[in-house]
């Protein structure tokens, strides 16, 4: 293996860590969204929406860096073909 393709390796493989990482994160993140917008825990005047909006943004980065991740690893293991 050339050292090129070892760095791209060694590149997919913290990437891959990555990807994991930021889907538990977005996964907790709806969980806490889900939870604070249930109207059967309170009155709809009583939600947290400035807390709600503050997940909301956070789980759309990661969203992002997520998807930013994917299309890296993709790119990756095509070079590695």
């Amino acid at each position: 293996m050339s050292t090129q393709n070892a760095m791209r390796q060694i590149k997919l493989t913290n990437l891959e860590h990555t990807v994991r990482r930021l889907r538990m994160d977005i996964e907790a993140l709806a969980r806490i969204i889900c939870i604070n917008l249930d109207c059967a825990l309170a009155r709809p005047e009583m939600l947290p929406v400035s807390d709600v909006d503050s997940q909301w943004d956070d789980l759309k980065s990661k969203w992002a860096d997520l998807t930013v991740a994917l299309s890296e690893i993709k790119r990756l293991e095509e070079e590695l073909k």
